[in-house]
């Protein structure tokens, strides 16, 4: 597994991403939390029928217009949209084409926020419908529209949405495109499928449609218990991406199905649930697609309603959800710790307590305070071997994340783990790590399982919650010399092992290396 991989583990805390090769313009700020609108720019004046849609726009209007993409853009950031998701038939459809060009330059031309993404609908153009095709246009996508200022960009990677997968092909055809438009994955890819094993090839999932659901909040519902389960699993923390969706109705363009707005209830009931699941990313189906109903632009039968609602709710959205910084410790439940003079509290005083204390994170070696991490900022405490990271957007555990201080320290070093030697397989009596190429044995092995994060509230460790402490295996047991000693020792994502033969047959036979102290 590449580093690359590794640091979607959960409680990794992701080091600095770099933008693509060739981005000579950093993108302009966004919301952490993005509201992001499917955008749809096809629209000419001979489409505005009741006999295909239940609405019509008002006024009606050519997507190609300057005048409507103005008013586009005016409405969509007016109403706390931070991004409108461009479809796109590739470089060689020119009519949108050109205006998914036309949207960025306007934006920026105007003096706007609003960002723009693009979705490249391989469902519905022939052309792309082929990895060569989608290679050539994502190839082009990075040259002409990642650098733009204003185009999208989500943790810290320019953002490429898709759509109907199977359209394209299986799990293993969007693995070899993948592999080829994107093989460092310095893009970030929102697949629209309930089809969690592409998690393999996209970054994360949303639904692009949730008026199915039986009952209001059951799509999220689903996604919530599914994205849980396959994070646990796989030991990954993909983010929730909500979907926010007014209303639904395609029966007349394709006698498909309706749901009824209810005056705006059904709305807000989406917008909630995003709120109560403390949504990383919000989709919103859709600012303008009047054939499947789904649309927020002002309307013949509407007015401008689902614009105010979308205002009120993104305001709201941004004001309860992520956006609470977590206080600096107050003296209730605080501790002091006169070997270093610092002191610990609340949060992370509980989480030092409940998940080893001294022998696992050593003493505090400086204060709670901000740190930047990813460009956000959070509260965070240095211990002796490691970092304890306050993210309250995230539910317990891993409202705590560890710093993933072995492999930074092996990278200050100018030490690549990658090229450390690898086993095919472990000895009798050890386990095997296949993501990162080790074995892990004694006297480590009993270390290892020793200690882990808590979390199914059975007695010992899972292998789930050692890995979730500890991080994979960085290496094989090797020499190393530590403060003037040598000694053998084994890296992992978080820690490193050191045998202490002085210690033999004690409890500090294994102990861990002091790298919350290196790394200052």
């Amino acid at each position: 597994m590449s580093l690359r991989l590794l640091r979607l583990l959960p409680l990794l805390i992701l080091l600095a991403i770099i933008l693509p090769a060739g981005s000579t313009t950093p993108a302009a700020a966004v919301s952490d939390r993005p509201i992001m609108a499917f955008y749809y720019p096809w629209y000419e004046m001979s489409d505005w029928t009741y006999n295909r849609m239940s609405d019509l726009p008002a006024p009606l209007y050519s997507g190609g217009d300057d005048a409507t993409i103005r008013r586009h853009i005016q409405q969509a950031d007016d109403a706390g949209i931070d991004a409108l998701i461009c479809t796109w038939y590739g470089p060689d459809e020119e009519r949108l084409n050109a205006r998914c060009r036309r949207l960025i330059e306007l934006a920026r031309a105007d003096g706007r926020d609003l960002q723009v993404a693009i979705i490249p609908d391989q469902s519905a153009w022939g052309p792309l419908k082929s990895v060569d095709g989608l290679t050539r246009a994502l190839d082009v996508l990075k040259t002409d529209f990642f650098t733009q200022p204003n185009y999208l960009t989500f943790r810290g990677k320019p953002v490429v949405f898709w759509f109907n997968p199977p359209s394209l092909g299986g799990l293993g055809t969007w693995q070899d495109l993948r592999n080829r438009a994107d093989p460092n994955r310095e893009q970030y890819w929102f697949g629209g499928t309930d089809n969690f094993s592409f998690l393999d090839v996209y970054d994360a999932l949303y639904y692009f449609d949730i008026t199915w659901e039986t009952s209001p909040g059951a799509a999220m519902r689903s996604y919530a218990r599914r994205l849980s389960d396959y994070n646990t699993r796989n030991n990954q923390q993909r983010p929730f991406v909500a979907t926010v969706i007014p209303g639904y109705d395609d029966l007349k363009v394709r006698n498909g199905h309706a749901r009824d707005r209810e005056n705006g209830a059904y709305y807000r009931g989406t917008w909630q649930d995003a709120i109560d699941r403390n949504a990383e990313a919000v989709v919103l189906t859709s600012f303008n697609e009047f054939f499947e109903g789904s649309h927020i632009e002002p309307s013949e039968r509407f007015g401008d309603l689902y614009l105010r609602l979308t205002k009120e709710l993104s305001d709201r959205f941004r004001s309860e959800v992520g956006r609470q910084a977590t206080p600096p410790p107050t003296q209730n439940d605080c501790q002091t710790f006169t070997e270093t003079g610092y002191t610990v509290c609340g949060r992370i005083l509980s989480y030092w307590r409940e998940n080893g204390g001294l022998p696992v994170f050593g003493y505090p070696i400086g204060p709670q305070q901000a740190v930047t991490i990813e460009g956000n900022v959070f509260q965070a405490q240095e211990f002796e071997r490691n970092r304890l990271e306050l993210h309250p957007e995230n539910a317990r555990p891993y409202d705590v994340l560890l710093g993933r201080l072995g492999a930074e320290i092996l990278e200050l070093q100018g030490r690549d783990w990658q090229q450390f030697p690898k086993r095919n397989s472990a000895p009798d009596g050890c386990l095997y790590f296949g993501e990162t190429g080790h074995s892990l044995c004694e006297p480590f092995l009993s270390y290892f399982r020793s200690k882990g994060l808590e979390f199914d509230g059975r007695p010992g460790y899972s292998l789930a919650e050692s890995v979730a402490l500890f991080g994979l295996p960085l290496s094989e047991p090797q020499p190393e010399v530590i403060q003037g000693n040598t000694y053998t020792a084994q890296w992992f994502e978080r820690a490193r092992f050191e045998y202490h033969p002085e210690n033999a047959g004690t409890q500090y036979e294994v102990l861990l290396g002091l790298l919350g102290v290196e790394r200052r």
